[in-house]
């Protein structure tokens, strides 16, 4: 990922165009009155002919005071307001309310920046793309899980760039992805898809080798769950939904029709769920042994003052720690950059928080999610 990134490093950036074509921004609420003005306010606000724009605003049976909400909007907005039935249904309630030539989507909960639109926008004057994602950045990082959080986001923006560059990505993610209208009804529309609508979508696109970029420059707020009980129940449906998804894509896997993403991308994706839980395991096992061997030691022998010996001429040689730093210097390198691109320092404190902590609590999920798809259970939404 990081070749391919440096090597399209140099290339000329896309040139501001005044291709200003028809959009519409669905905003599907469910729940959401705490966030969901904000969100409102920040499309209103967007540097973007108002003639060229629509937003729809789709209520799906909120149980509190969202649809309230929405309907002080309504001189400037679309407000829908229909029957509980997941995000997939409000997408495509919302798509019988307009003709508009590109589709996205606003999760109720983000904000986004002025030129975010623009920024997007303008990758489709290129007619073989069919979906443009953003970076998302967290806005709310005050808890300890939130600067975790934070510091995952800014990875997770190179990522997505390095993905777009291979023709890799599979997520269009809620806060502001783009669609090519033409293409949705090509290949249909949003499906019921076990609560990871942004990601069976995409793997579709994939699928039927449909063109995917991301553009860095158009900037996305997201609400980050503030604590551990709102992140695993997050974390679950995501990789539960992921996991039930790529069962019913799994002929992409190994498929060299598929280039780096069937080939690679997806194979290692879902390894990896594995891999995290069989290091971490290998951690707590030895951490175990260690416990032990020490409460047996100082049965023997009691307590004894601990001993440093230092020497500068001897350098450690061993795999595992050589491996160890350079993952650790890969990953702050990945973080800083995907925190450049997204104009944000490219050193702070949450990217040394993230790895003390989120390899000891994203096993919780990883397991959580697995036993449930083995059991036949399905994850709650919160």
């Amino acid at each position: 990922m990081l070749i391919t990134f440096f090597e399209h490093m140099g290339k000329t950036k896309r040139e501001k165009s005044s291709f200003f074509p028809s959009v519409a921004v669905i905003v599907p609420c469910w729940n959401e009155e705490t966030t969901v003005s904000g969100t409102i306010k920040s499309l209103l606000e967007l540097d973007y002919p108002k003639d060229k724009l629509q937003i729809i605003a789709v209520d799906d049976g909120s149980t509190d005071n969202t649809l309230n909400i929405l309907n002080t909007f309504k001189s400037q907005v679309t407000v829908i307001s229909k029957e509980n039935g997941g995000k997939h249904s409000a997408m495509n309630e919302a798509l019988l309310h307009t003709d508009a030539e590109f589709v996205g989507c606003l999760d109720a909960d983000s904000y986004v920046e002025k030129s975010a639109l623009t920024e997007l926008i303008r990758h489709f004057e290129d007619e073989d793309v069919a979906a443009v994602t953003p970076s998302i950045k967290i806005h709310n990082a005050n808890s300890l899980l939130q600067i975790v959080q934070k510091a995952e986001y800014g990875l997770a923006i190179f990522v997505r760039k390095a993905f777009s560059l291979m023709g890799a990505l599979f997520i269009t993610p809620g806060p502001f992805s783009f669609f090519r209208r033409s293409v949705i009804e090509e290949i249909g529309p949003w499906r019921h898809a076990h609560g990871v609508e942004d990601l069976e979508m995409c793997l579709r696109l994939q699928m039927n080798h449909k063109r995917v970029e991301n553009e860095p420059d158009a900037i996305v707020h997201t609400t980050a769950p503030r604590n551990l009980h709102q992140l695993y129940t997050q974390r679950v449906r995501w990789t539960y939904g992921f996991l039930k998804n790529v069962s019913i894509y799994r002929k992409m896997f190994f498929n060299p029709k598929y280039g780096t993403l069937g080939m690679f991308i997806l194979p290692i994706s879902f390894l990896s769920i594995f891999s995290a839980l069989t290091l971490f395991s290998v951690v707590i096992w030895n951490t175990a042994i260690m416990v032990v061997r020490e409460f047996v030691r100082f049965q023997s022998i009691g307590i004894q003052a601990p001993s440093a010996n230092f020497d500068l001429y001897f350098i450690p040689t061993s795999s595992v720690l050589i491996i160890t730093i350079i993952l650790i210097s890969l990953t702050f390198v990945l973080m800083g950059i995907g925190k450049k691109m997204a104009k944000d320092s490219i050193v702070s404190l949450d990217m040394p928080v993230y790895l003390l902590i989120y390899g000891f609590i994203t096993p919780l999920w990883l397991g959580a999610s697995l036993f449930k798809v083995i059991v036949g259970k399905s994850a709650k939404w919160r």
